[in-house]
């Protein structure tokens, strides 16, 4: 009887240990942002293809943290902006062992007040509280270079906390305004525009007064149009950058070529639609804009056509 339970024993921590082999994860961001719903949504799609694999999605602080854990290996996928990917990994940097996969979607920047704030431009901003996201993230990283361009950030006050604590904190007031960098319409500011009411600044302005553009070319100029959000009559003038997905180079082409096929046919484009709405901007025909970085093997033979 001893050998038996301990023959099981074994049976069971050799499962458990293949299962924790085959785990897959997968870089998300802070809650209430895109990324980590989005790679919520991935993971979803990609067990459609590879049911007998588990995937886990790692929240984190977004785009800078997650190129850093894909860099050290600790995740195996991640979601990454392209300025990020090309700013850490591009440039002449030397040989790193992260691939890029394809574009996923554009993520413009938001930078909203409530509804009754005295606040109209960017320049009445200084001497504000801007929450600005989570250290290590793409949007903060963001923030720093656009309000540094406009010569900005040394007379705001940048204060470092996540997309819901921060609108949390602009509702009582303990912060003049909130800068995201999301996919659009955001889930999480379509309620809280439904619910407190937000205004958007225009962020066009002093971006094309500054050198910010030039800088920085992987920025595009982005106008969302009347309706966007609810109650938004006006369009909202802004940049963006593209969220990219990447991967660790010594994933298998095979699989990687696999994932892409199944992401991008009909019927995997029409789960991941219906489950995050920013799904819809996964195209073909966007797929390798903002990539900047050298793509996987398995995705060169996607992007390619060949078998």
């Amino acid at each position: 009887m001893r050998c038996r339970w301990l023959l099981l024993l074994i049976l069971l921590f050799g499962l458990t240990s293949c299962d924790r082999q085959q785990a897959t994860r997968i870089g998300g961001g802070p809650q209430g942002g895109t990324f980590q719903g989005y790679a919520e949504a991935l993971t979803r799609v990609f067990t459609a293809v590879e049911p007998g694999r588990a995937w886990k999605v790692l929240a984190s602080g977004g785009s800078v943290s997650n190129l850093e854990k894909l860099s050290a290996g600790r995740v195996d996928l991640a979601l990454v902006y392209a300025g990020d990917a090309w700013l850490q990994t591009g440039r002449g940097k030397g040989q790193v062992p992260v691939r890029a996969l394809t574009r996923l979607y554009g993520a413009p920047a938001h930078l909203v007040v409530a509804a009754t704030s005295p606040y109209a431009s960017v320049v009445d901003l200084t001497g504000a509280r801007i929450a600005i996201g989570n250290p290590g993230s793409g949007t903060a990283a963001a923030a720093r270079r656009y309000f540094a361009s406009i010569r900005l950030w040394q007379k705001i006050v940048p204060v470092h906390i996540g997309f819901r604590h921060a609108l949390d904190e602009l509702e009582r007031g303990a912060v003049d305004a909130v800068w995201m960098v999301v996919g659009s319409p955001n889930p999480t500011l379509v309620a809280e525009t439904e619910t407190m009411g937000l205004r958007f600044i225009d962020l066009i302005s002093e971006a094309r007064q500054s050198e910010f553009f030039r800088r920085f070319p992987f920025y595009v100029p982005r106008t969302l149009p009347p309706g966007t959000y609810p109650g938004q009559q006006r369009p909202i003038r802004t940049f963006e950058d593209s969220a990219l997905l990447l991967g660790r180079a010594d994933l298998p082409e095979r699989r990687v070529r696999r994932l892409l096929d199944y992401l991008f046919s009909s019927e995997g484009h029409a789960r991941l639609v219906r489950l995050h709405p920013v799904g819809r901007e996964l195209t073909r025909e966007r797929g390798l804009e903002g990539v900047s970085i050298p793509l996987h093997p398995g995705a060169e033979l996607f992007w390619r056509g060949e078998n």
